[in-house]
C-alpha cells in the first residue's frame, strides 16, 4: 500500500504529504494493483491512462487512445492510485480481453454502460455479461434470467435479449445490495479464506473474518513454522497456510 495512513479528525485518511483519500474506498498503487491482478504494470497503465502511438497510414501522425478505466483518486507522489472499484473494473477488463474481446470493443462498452446507467464505474456492477464476442448488461440485477441489452457491435441497441445464456466474470465478488457495486473480492475463489474489502485494512488482502493482512502474516511466517504462526495469531492452521500460499503465488507472479 502507499505507506502508512493516519486518521484525520473528520474520519478521512491522510497520506503524509499527499492528497486526502477517503476511508472505505481502498487504495492501491499501480504496482500493487498489477501484482494482485497478475498484469504487467505497463499494461495496467495503458488501461488507466491511455496511450499514444504513431499512425503510419497516410501522413504519419501521433494519435491517442483513451483509458478503458477512469480513476477517481488523486495522483500520489506522481503515481496513479486506484480504488477498490477500479481494481474490480480492471479485473473484468482483463477477463474480457483474455477471452478474445478486443480492447477497443471493451472501451466502447465502458462508455455506453456509463451513459446508460449514469455511473463512473461501468464494469464494477453486478450486471456485466459477455458471449466472448460482444458485451451485454442486465437491466435488472435480481432474477435468475434478467433482461439484458447488447452494448457493443454494429447493431448494438436497447433491444431485450433472453438472459441466462452468457458468461459472467463476477462470481468471486460480493455486491452491495443498495448499489449493486462490488463490495468484496475473493481473489482465489470463495473456498479460499482470502478477501479484499475496501473497509478493512484499506483494501489490502486479509484473512476472511479478520483484519489480519496476508503480507504481514507471511512475513512473520518467514522465520516461524506455520503451526507457531497459527498459535501466535490465534487462527486455524489451514487459514494461515492459505495466506502464506496466497502471498507465495503473488511473489511468483511478480
Amino acid at each position: 500500500m502507499f505507506g502508512i495512513l493516519r486518521r484525520a479528525p473528520d474520519g478521512g485518511a491522510i497520506l503524509p504529504q499527499s492528497p486526502r483519500v477517503p476511508l472505505g474506498v481502498g487504495i492501491y498503487s499501480r504496482a500493487e494493483a498489477a501484482r494482485l491482478l497478475r498484469l504487467t504494470p505497463q499494461r495496467l497503465s495503458r488501461w488507466v491512462r491511455g496511450y499514444t502511438y504513431w499512425l503510419k497510414a497516410g501522413v504519419p501522425r501521433r494519435t491517442h487512445k483513451p483509458p478503458v478505466v477512469h480513476t477517481d483518486l488523486p495522483m500520489i507522489d506522481g503515481t496513479v492510485a486506484l480504488s477498490f472499484l477500479e481494481l474490480m473494473e480492471l479485473r473484468v477488463v482483463k477477463a474480457f480481453v483474455s477471452k478474445g474481446v478486443p480492447l477497443q470493443r471493451v472501451r466502447v462498452a465502458a462508455r455506453r454502460i456509463a451513459d446508460l446507467f449514469q455511473t463512473t464505474h461501468p464494469f464494477a456492477h453486478q450486471r456485466v455479461y459477455t458471449d466472448r464476442e460482444q458485451i451485454y448488461v442486465a437491466l435488472e440485477d435480481a432474477g435468475i434470467e434478467p433482461d439484458i441489452v447488447q452494448v457493443t457491435g454494429r447493431h448494438a441497441s436497447l433491444q431485450l435479449i433472453a438472459g441466462g445464456v452468457f458468461d459472467r466474470y463476477l462470481e468471486e465478488i460480493d455486491f452491495e445490495e443498495t448499489t449493486a457495486l462490488a463490495g468484496r473480492w475473493f481473489p482465489l475463489g470463495r473456498q479460499v479464506p482470502i478477501v479484499l474489502d475496501p473497509h478493512i485494512a484499506f483494501g489490502a488482502p486479509v484473512i476472511a473474518g479478520t483484519g489480519i493482512r496476508t503480507d504481514v502474516l507471511s512475513l512473520y511466517a518467514a522465520g516461524n513454522p506455520p503451526p507457531t504462526v497459527a498459535r501466535a495469531f490465534e487462527l486455524e492452521l489451514p487459514r494461515v497456510q492459505a495466506a502464506i500460499d496466497f502471498e507465495t503465488q503473488l511473489a511468483r507472479a511478480a
